[in-house]
């Protein structure tokens, strides 16, 4: 008989537990398409980053503020990615910056008549960045794999052999990027905040600790997004284009000073926003939320009839107070997101299309461009060919 009794009791409880449990667990996402709550929730301590990141743990083993949910090392990478950056978009050093991004684009000068505009793309942008910010050379190998890598990743998660590659890539590297000042900095922040990350990312520790990835893919993963969108863009308006071209050769304007062409970088940014979802959760109220950037920055309440259509003039003018809390590309705290994204991602376009002034879809490409809106898949547009005509 109290035999019985407890067994009743522990399965009462158990289900208790079970049902309380999953009432949390499938309580429902909140989906925010209004940007003044969109800015309450990204500015309150009360939400952290939400599961959707964690794979990049597992995945690709990415252990910063990306993924440890940890208001300390966020502020201490932030502070530290915003100095270096800043010192970059000092005049004296953005010269210096688009030197090593005019080398990157001359040594990829191709001498065939055509060449796929996706692989150039994140090649030279990846080059750009390690070369340029981390002052280091790595392998051509490096460079080639890489960045289709880590997209093919992005969707195979699970794909043990890539991971496998991937992993042998990075460690063939591992002495040349311990030569960057800037990721020395980066690891020594991540190795002071271990407990915290060790928490979360139990498994390996010290090899994701020292994981070039950390930098890696916040520093190139939506650069060359930005870079590669723009070029499409430009391609599908010549005019715009052709226009361009006459401001980026007057040598009197510095690319970063260049205003047309900061304004096509920030309306493929508004168009194209490199995270579509931002996740936070409530832990007080065991609440999920889904800020809808892609959404808003389309929103035609928001935007006028003309939100769907690529139209960089609408930076012309002031945006609206209600424009302003609307454009979140970079969400609020990205270090880039004052001036260095549109002033490195500037550079590397000026010098593309500087460097081939002639630059055309392929007839010979199996994809085309057409008039609706650019697919925002990563792996789009893969298979693009372009002619060109160097200098």
């Amino acid at each position: 008989m109290f035999l019985t009794i407890i067994i009743r009791l522990i399965t009462t409880l158990t289900s208790s537990v079970y049902n309380i449990f999953i009432f949390r667990k499938s309580k429902p996402t909140v989906y925010i398409i209004d940007p003044d709550q969109a800015q309450i929730i990204l500015k309150s301590t009360d939400y952290t980053r939400h599961k959707p990141n964690h794979w990049l743990i597992h995945t690709l083993s990415i252990v910063n503020p990306f993924t440890i949910p940890s208001t300390s090392l966020l502020n201490d990478f932030k502070n530290e990615v915003k100095n270096t950056l800043a010192h970059w978009i000092n005049d004296k050093h953005y010269v210096n910056l688009i030197g090593t991004v005019r080398n990157c684009v001359e040594y990829r000068r191709a001498s065939a008549s055509q060449i796929c505009l996706s692989k150039f793309v994140k090649q030279v942008t990846l080059d750009s960045f390690l070369s340029g910010i981390l002052n280091i050379r790595v392998d051509e190998q490096f460079l080639i794999e890489i960045p289709d890598l880590i997209i093919y990743l992005w969707k195979h998660r699970d794909d043990q052999e890539a991971h496998h590659r991937l992993q042998t890539l990075i460690s063939s590297q591992s002495d040349t990027f311990s030569q960057s000042k800037f990721w020395k900095q980066i690891q020594t922040i991540l190795s002071n905040h271990s407990n915290t990350i060790s928490t979360i990312a139990t498994n390996e520790f010290d090899e994701k600790i020292h994981n070039s990835l950390n930098i890696i893919v916040p520093g190139w993963e939506t650069m060359w997004r930005v870079v590669f969108y723009s070029l499409l863009e430009l391609l599908r308006h010549r005019e715009l284009l052709d226009e361009l071209r006459i401001q980026l050769n007057n040598p009197s304007v510095s690319y970063k000073n260049c205003q047309l062409l900061e304004r096509i970088i920030k309306e493929i940014l508004r168009l194209y926003p490199p995270t579509k979802n931002i996740y936070r959760y409530n832990e007080k109220t065991n609440e999920n939320f889904c800020i809808q950037v892609q959404a808003i920055h389309r929103n035609e309440k928001i935007w006028g009839a003309n939100a769907l259509e690529f139209y960089p003039d609408r930076f012309k003018q002031k945006l609206t107070d209600k424009q302003k809390d609307a454009y979140l590309p970079f969400s609020i705290s990205c270090p880039a997101r004052h001036g260095f994204a549109y002033a490195f991602a500037g550079a590397i376009i000026a010098e593309i299309l500087k460097q081939y002034p002639n630059l055309i879809v392929s007839n010979n490409s199996s994809t085309v461009l057409t008039d609706t809106l650019l697919d925002m898949s990563r792996d789009s547009y893969k298979e693009l060919l372009v002619e060109i005509h160097s200098q």
